[in-house]
Parts: C-alpha cells; sequence; structure tokens
C-alpha cells in the first residue's frame, strides 16, 4: 500500500468481512436450511462451530483499528519522507561545487530517509511556515498515538483517535503540502462505509 486511499480500503475491507464472518457465525451457522448445504463438504468448514467463528473474528476485529492507525501513518510518514527526497535531491550533488557542500546536503537526504521523523521532517516544515502549527500539532499526535500503540500502549496515551480522524489529519497535511491526494479524499468520500461506525449498521448488529 503506497496512499492513503490503498490503506484505507484495506481497513475497510477486512473490517466489513470480518463482520460479515461473525454475523454469519451468530446468526446464520446452525440454521437448519445449512444442513445439506455444500460447505460441509469442505474440510475447512465441516469441524467449525458457530461459537468458534464468534470467537476468532471478535479476537480478529478487537485489535484491527490500532493495526489501522499504524498502517495509516506508516503510509504517510513513507509518501512524505520520498516527497521531500524527490524535492531536494535534484538540488544537490556535485553541481554544489563543494564536497563540505556536498557532504551537508547529503546528510539532509539522509535524514529526510532515515531519520526521525518529528525533528527532521515536520519541525523543519513548520518552521518554513508551509504547515500550520495547528495541522502540525494535530499529526504530532497522531504520530505520539502510533508510538503509543506500537510500544504495547504503556502509560498513559495522547489522545483517542478513531481511524477516520486519523485518515482526515493525514490526508489534509499531504494536501497542504503540495502533492495530490484529492482523489484519495474522493476514493474514500465514494467508499460506501465513510465511518467505520457505519459498519455495523450496515452488516447489521441484530
Amino acid at each position: 500500500m503506497k496512499t492513503l486511499a490503498a490503506a484505507w480500503d484495506w481497513y475497510v475491507s477486512t473490517r466489513t468481512n470480518l463482520l460479515r464472518m461473525q454475523r454469519l457465525g451468530t446468526h446464520h451457522w446452525n440454521h437448519p436450511s445449512l444442513i445439506a448445504a455444500s460447505i460441509w463438504n469442505d474440510e475447512k468448514f465441516k469441524e467449525v462451530e458457530a461459537s468458534d467463528i464468534e470467537k476468532e473474528t471478535g479476537a480478529a476485529v478487537e485489535p484491527l483499528d490500532d493495526l489501522g492507525i499504524l498502517v495509516l501513518f506508516s503510509v504517510f510518514e513513507a509518501a512524505v519522507r520520498d516527497h521531500l527526497d524527490d524535492v531536494i535531491r535534484p538540488l544537490t550533488g556535485s553541481h554544489l561545487g563543494h564536497a563540505i557542500l556536498e557532504a551537508a546536503a547529503e546528510n539532509v537526504l539522509e535524514g529526510i530517509r532515515q531519520g526521525s521523523f518529528a525533528n527532521h521532517i515536520l519541525k523543519p516544515i513548520k518552521e518554513q511556515k508551509r504547515i500550520s502549527p495547528e495541522l502540525t500539532d494535530k499529526v504530532n499526535q497522531v504520530r505520539q498515538y502510533r508510538n503509543w500503540i506500537a510500544h504495547g500502549k504503556r502509560g498513559s496515551s495522547v489522545a483517542n483517535l478513531g481511524v477516520r480522524e486519523v485518515f482526515d489529519r493525514l490526508a489534509e497535511y499531504l494536501e497542504v503540502l503540495g502533492f495530490a491526494v484529492e482523489h484519495e479524499r474522493d476514493e474514500v468520500e465514494r467508499t460506501e462505509y465513510r465511518n467505520p461506525d457505519d459498519l455495523l449498521r450496515i452488516v447489521g448488529k441484530d
């Protein structure tokens, strides 16, 4: 996945199908109409009980929002690093005319590729006033929340962010930074499941 839209589509598709499978187990698995169904001839299903489906899908859905945030931020971070590398790399190289300048330029590129995202990317862009302090703070909050998740949720979280809120913050940052993500927003807006909470309504809770 290389775009936020692709990451969102993965998240929605995964959550939707897990909830569908869960509903199959809780509402239909033991229905009399399935007694003669061909599914019981399939080795992957013949020993499966409704309780197994409910338990296993529940275990899979529970951490999915956290995983979605991890994936969204990873895609976002890679996109920003690649964008800045593409912009700055043509300005570096032997045409700078001095080894010290060339080495300094290479250090800048290395910081963009591998350095601290907060210190080498977010902070300099904020200081250039390309991104507002408010939006930078929103993205930093996502970064800190992602770190909290990635490190096992130890201690108190800095925020309680939803997956769609994370997507919107990151997409807004990319838009302001200046490379096209409008099509990503369009794709997400066209998605039937604009909000993860709607999935419960669409799949059905009863």
